[in-house]
């Protein structure tokens, strides 16, 4: 089997020490989230996944939040089930495979051109209504190719910390301009959360 040389640097480097702790957490007695759809992504990898700093209690948190935005978005799926999942700064998340969704269900995964190849070649492509937007969240052009027809769940993990405060809210801001109804499902840091995760 081929293994991935990943080449990528900075805030989209990070996305590795997420997809680590899924496949940590999966290899757990009890896993929370059992990810192994991660699992199998990260031997796929050459790597160093030391750097991450990664052990049983932070694979831990990061599986709790995950499996907690994955309930919020199936409440979500179950009271509208033609809705449209927008998850920005999708990285290598795999809430698409882990999430049991209906054929009727639009999913659009948004991030940064490198990473998309990246999710190309490491993850299974998900069947029926899929499709992938290659930009930064904070473009404004990119939002204009969502239709904006149906009750829209806006997903984004681990995202908020990166933004600046003016890009947050001018990211919020055109989101809900944009869809007449739907949910923000996001996670976020205080500035002391945000120094502690160095």
């Amino acid at each position: 089997m081929d293994r991935e040389k990943i080449t990528l640097t900075g805030s989209p480097e990070t996305m590795l020490a997420t997809l680590y702790a899924r496949a940590v957490d999966s290899r757990a007695k009890r896993p929370i989230l059992n990810d192994q759809e991660a699992a199998r992504a990260v031997e796929r990898i050459d790597y160093d996944f030391r750097w991450t700093g990664i052990n049983a209690m932070t694979a831990a948190v990061v599986a709790l939040r995950a499996r907690q935005l994955d309930n919020w978005t199936k409440e979500f799926l179950g009271a509208h089930p033609d809705a449209t999942v927008l998850h920005l700064a999708c990285g290598l998340d795999t809430r698409v495979q882990r999430l049991d969704r209906s054929s009727t269900i639009r999913w659009i995964d948004v991030d940064y051109p490198e990473v998309l190849e990246l999710r190309d070649r490491l993850l299974l492509r998900p069947s029926g209504d899929y499709r992938m937007i290659a930009t930064s969240v904070t473009d404004e052009e990119w939002l204009t190719e969502v239709p904006a027809d149906r009750p829209t769940a806006v997903v984004f993990e681990g995202l908020s910390m990166y933004l600046r405060n003016d890009q947050g809210k001018s990211l919020i801001q055109r989101l809900t301009a944009r869809f007449p109804s739907g949910e923000l499902l996001f996670d976020s840091y205080g500035s002391m959360g945000i120094r502690l995760q160095r």
